[in-house]
């Protein structure tokens, strides 16, 4: 991570009201976090530092800063591994944590010179608290990393609740081995996973191309598929999360310091200010949009962008992700809501504004006819027109390019660039990726909701 100062990152303006916008800044940080498992990479891949080695001892030997022990680990193993034949245990932290999870690589090496990798997830707080400072260029006091526990485990235990349903044939995951809920006082929350180590994840500030879009949208049709007819079970466990609508309904402060920055954005701004305050508007857009429209609610990943997407690489060892998906993470935020919404995040976070349109082009209706198709030869009906598909992608992305330079200015505070130049071309990027949104996104606005005064 950069030590570069945040002050020249974000200039805050120098006024007596300094103070009170930095702790709105704080206030709305600590209500979106906890939703949003960003991750910070080192240049888009899983950067790993040393957290302890040590000779194995099942009873001494933590995993992680949260009381679970090599003991902990083998006894929730048992089925897979013969802890008679373990020799050592090594643990290291991967500098790919979230902020609000600790990850955890543990290698278990055996007698006959073998070794089992597994990766532990745990929920923390820790590195909120340094994001936050980074963000706000202010000291925040002990404790203040502690305000949303409590939705937190809501999050959490709802990617534990992802892993304890049936597979869905098709969509790509690390294999869990083993999970429990978080139950505040009682019990740390921890999932025990596959190891992906060796595939790639693409930085913030670039953009997926048109082939790997699509091979995304294998993973989306297999998860739409799945979706027609559900059963009544996964619609009562993932629920839309209102606490999404409440996030982004409060982001005006945070984009208005980015504007404040790079005042070719003012224009466009002041044209889409008024929206950012209005949460029956983002109600309207992220929930009930597609019900509008009679389309019933699909499963939804939630945070369908850069840092969930995991890529094989182009060759063995090589840093650069290739065209094709090994596995989608961090299923925290899975809930059922818009067959168009993993589409508008993904597209709006992860494109440049000129791929995007592209794909929207191009590439949805193309994926509509495929996922109409094998949803015929899997035996369901999607009911569902090429109308009303485009139309719920168009009003789901109003929202999304909305939020779109709330997420990406806080990634150019807590991952910037050491080097000057690269940082001005990564924030220079993101600009242009804002300006297409917001143009695209009033565009829609008219053609939409056409009674909605702008």
């Amino acid at each position: 991570m950069s030590s570069t100062p945040t002050t020249e990152i974000i200039p805050f303006i120098e006024t007596a009201s300094m103070s009170k916008k930095r702790k709105n800044l704080i206030k709305t940080l600590l209500q979106i976090l906890p939703l949003r498992n960003i991750m910070l990479f080192s240049k888009g891949n899983i950067r790993e530092h040393e957290y302890f080695t040590k000779k194995f001892d099942r009873e001494l030997l933590p995993i992680g800063r949260h009381g679970l022990t090599a003991g902990w680990l083998f006894e929730s193993l048992q089925q897979l591994l013969n802890v008679d034949q373990v020799q050592n245990v090594q643990c290291e932290q991967l500098g790919s944590d979230g902020f609000v999870s600790q990850i955890m690589r543990v290698t278990v090496q055996m007698k006959d010179l073998t070794e089992k990798r597994y990766i532990v997830k745990m929920p923390e707080t820790t590195n909120i608290k340094i994001a936050l400072e980074k963000t706000t260029n202010q000291k925040l006091p002990d404790g203040a990393d502690e305000q949303f526990i409590g939705g937190l485990s809501v999050f959490f235990n709802r990617e534990v609740d992802f892993y304890s349903m049936e597979k869905i044939p098709g969509v790509r995951t690390p294999k869990c081995y083993h999970k429990q809920r978080w139950e505040l006082g009682k019990q740390t929350g921890a999932i025990v996973m596959q190891d992906l180590k060796g595939m790639i994840s693409v930085p913030y500030y670039e953009s997926l191309n048109l082939q790997q879009i699509a091979s995304i949208g294998t993973q989306l049709n297999n998860l739409h598929i799945f979706s027609i007819d559900m059963d009544e079970t996964w619609k009562q466990k993932f629920p839309y999360p209102m606490q999404l609508i409440d996030t982004v309904s409060n982001m005006s402060d945070i984009v208005k310091l980015f504007v404040s920055r790079n005042p070719q954005l003012e224009e466009g701004f002041a044209k889409v200010e008024k929206m950012y305050t209005d949460r029956n508007l983002f109600i309207a857009l992220l929930r009930d949009s597609h019900k509008t429209l009679g389309i019933d609610d699909f499963l939804c990943h939630g945070d369908l962008w850069f840092y969930n997407l995991m890529w094989l690489p182009r060759t063995m060892g090589s840093e650069m992700a290739s065209n094709h998906i090994g596995s989608i993470i961090d299923w925290q935020n899975i809930h059922t809501g818009s067959i168009a919404e993993d589409f508008c995040h993904l597209l709006t976070f992860c494109c440049d504004a000129e791929t995007r349109r592209q794909a929207e082009n191009c590439y949805l209706p193309f994926y509509y006819n495929m996922l109409k198709n094998n949803a015929a030869l899997a035996g369901k009906k999607l009911r569902v027109t090429l109308n009303q598909f485009l139309r719920a992608y168009r009003r789901n992305f109003i929202a999304h390019a909305l939020h779109l330079p709330f997420i990406a200015s806080i990634m150019l505070c807590v991952q910037p660039s050491e080097d000057a130049e690269e940082q001005k071309s990564r924030n220079e990027s993101i600009v242009e990726k804002v300006i297409g949104a917001w143009e695209d996104a009033l565009q829609a606005m008219r053609e939409e909701y056409p009674e909605y005064e702008l």
